[in-house]
């Protein structure tokens, strides 16, 4: 049961050093009530069928499930719980799972332990919290990212040397849609001027001829 106001946290990871370096940085919390520990998605489950935890603390790569797959399982038991996302792994695939897993906050082992703190503030509050190391793996897995069909689409006509309202007129889109996507292009591809743009789509191939 929670006590008082306070919220009740169950960290889940694997490794001991870890877990219990949390449950020693955590306890004494104003807002954090019991912490436990679990090792395995399985043993979560069956601890949050037993007692309500407000907020969890996941590790990515749990020895019997991922913990991307565990949030919509802890979900399912716990609907008005938080969840944290507390790992290494800045692999894309893993960042993007974590984007889509709908987790309240994610912090990277490798953040100061005052970016978890911050995030449980935030997500007790009802909001969310992206920590500094998981925002900079998002930019630089951005930057390394295909461009979509309509990506190549204004690039190709930004090489030809039409303006934003020339390029959506002829796309039928606002010239906000435009710069959207003038924007995001050169965040994918790592150009911080139109001749860095143009020269790095040539170089990948999105660009054919220049008129």
């Amino acid at each position: 049961m929670q006590q008082s106001d306070k919220t009740d946290l169950l960290i889940i990871d694997d490794h001991d050093i870890i877990a219990l370096g949390l449950k020693a940085l955590l306890t004494g919390h104003s807002r954090l009530g019991n912490i436990d520990n679990a090792t395995t998605a399985s043993q979560a489950m069956e601890m949050t069928a037993k007692q309500h935890y407000g907020l969890f603390i996941i590790d990515v790569e749990l020895p019997d499930m991922l913990g991307i797959e565990l949030v919509a399982s802890l979900k399912a038991l716990s609907p008005d719980s938080a969840f944290i996302f507390h790992t290494f792994h800045d692999e894309l695939w893993t960042l993007r799972q974590m984007m889509k897993s709908g987790a309240d906050g994610i912090v990277m082992k490798s953040d100061d332990t005052a970016e978890l703190i911050a995030a449980i503030e935030q997500v007790l509050d009802g909001g969310s919290y992206f920590s500094k190391q998981y925002r900079l793996a998002c930019q630089e897995m951005e930057q390394y990212q295909e461009l979509s069909a309509r990506e190549i689409e204004v690039l190709r006509l930004i090489a030809e040397g039409l303006m934003t309202r020339d390029i959506a007129t002829r796309l039928f889109v606002s010239d906000n849609t435009i710069e959207f996507h003038r924007k995001r292009i050169m965040r994918k591809l790592g150009a911080s001027n139109m001749a860095q743009l143009v020269k790095e789509g040539i170089a990948r191939g999105y660009i054919k001829t220049i008129k």
